[in-house]
């Protein structure tokens, strides 16, 4: 007789790098006839690459999620705690998919639309902005194209918060039952695992490979600007474990087997170097859950489970971590915005140099954004999970 058990995902964390914080452009324009309004309004031609780090992990996460759902249904006595926080996790991921992420993508295009917008009414405001000072008719228009654009990324900031508020509670309740799930786990494994502690070392040695290959498989994936048309390849390993009584089982290991298409198109010597080692922990990992299957099969059934919901559960922690470094930059965009908007309220002498060279630099932010929520287009639209 033959029993499959499919299983899934083990390798725990395939992660972009944290987003560094670096502005798009380093240098503002500045002016020595600038007044001290200008001076004082923080620079708004600082963005991050948060948009685009979004964008690079989502396709990750969707592929945690995708293998997830396909996760068999843990049997056996005294496992339905540990089957009802499994059936958890898959919820919260349907909810993911059906729902969060798509709010990301929502709001990637709103930024994209705002760039567009912004870029078109550039060269009126610039022209306007040099008579502010002179003629009344100038300065109303100015000032209402102004608080046309200022409204959009108020209406965008203020999605951006409502966003975050339910992306915490999505979190807490995935972080809860995921750990509902490792802590009832761990009871069951130390029941099943025997007084020789093979069990326990063969997890850990495979623990320390999947970390091992989750930096490397980080330092290729942190390259957002050269994936195009990329491939996130899931594979599956067979291992078959005889047994008696003519009984053969086997388990399915299910797992991002390799990254292809755009995501190694341009094959500098960090991602050759990477790939490299990633093949070789590879092929010291196989081994090793063969060995810890023949040792204890429902053991490693749980072991695969729990590390796919961690590599979920981080991807998603990963995300909302991203979403805040964008929300900081989108606050300074607005505070800028609403700074110029008081000073030109308050009715005194503007230095019009000093006023299109803000307006210079709410430029270069906006020509940024619209790079980087391009490049997050691509990631979604371009990068397969196959």
């Amino acid at each position: 007789m033959k029993k499959s058990l499919v299983t899934g995902l083990l390798v725990t964390a395939i992660l972009a790098s944290p987003p560094n914080y670096v502005s798009a452009y380093s240098e503002g324009v500045q002016s020595k006839s600038e007044s001290t309004y200008v001076q004082n309004v923080k620079n708004a031609n600082t963005l991050s690459h948060s948009i685009r780090t979004l964008g690079s992990q989502s396709p990750l996460a969707q592929a945690y999620g995708l293998i997830i759902l396909q996760q068999p249904t843990i049997k056996g006595t005294g496992m339905s705690s540990l089957t009802n926080h499994q059936e958890f996790v898959k919820n919260h991921v349907r909810e993911w998919l059906d729902e969060y992420n798509p709010k990301l993508v929502d709001l990637n295009q709103d930024m994209q639309r705002f760039s567009t917008r912004f870029n078109g009414y550039y060269g009126t405001l610039y022209d306007l902005a040099e008579a502010v000072n002179t003629d009344a008719e100038t300065k109303v228009s100015f000032v209402n194209a102004f608080n046309r654009l200022q409204q959009d990324v108020q209406t965008i900031q203020d999605g951006m918060n409502q966003t975050l508020l339910k992306l915490n509670r999505f979190n807490d309740l995935l972080l809860q039952d995921n750990k509902g799930f490792s802590e009832k786990a761990k009871i069951a494994i130390q029941s099943l695992e025997g007084s020789d502690g093979t069990v326990t070392q063969l997890r850990a040695d495979i623990k320390r490979l999947q970390e091992e290959i989750l930096v490397e498989l980080a330092k290729i994936l942190n390259r957002p600007n050269e994936v195009r048309n990329g491939i996130i390849n899931i594979g599956k390993q067979v291992f078959t474990i005889a047994g008696g009584a003519a009984q053969t089982q086997t388990i399915d290991f299910i797992s991002i087997s390799s990254l292809g298409g755009g995501i190694l198109d341009l094959f500098d010597s960090q991602t050759a170097d990477s790939a490299r080692i990633i093949e070789q922990k590879q092929k010291e990992l196989l081994p090793l859950i063969q060995q810890l299957a023949e040792t204890q099969i429902q053991v490693t059934e749980m072991t695969f489970i729990e590390d796919q919901m961690n590599g979920f559960t981080e991807m998603i922690k990963r995300q909302i971590t991203t979403f805040e470094y964008l929300m900081n930059d989108w606050k300074a965009l607005n505070d800028t915005m609403i700074q110029i908007q008081l000073d030109l309220s308050a009715g005194a002498h503007m230095d019009s140099v000093g006023l299109q060279n803000q307006l210079i630099q709410l430029k270069k932010f906006s020509d940024e954004l619209y790079v980087q929520t391009k490049q997050f287009e691509n990631f979604i639209t371009n990068v397969t999970i196959n």
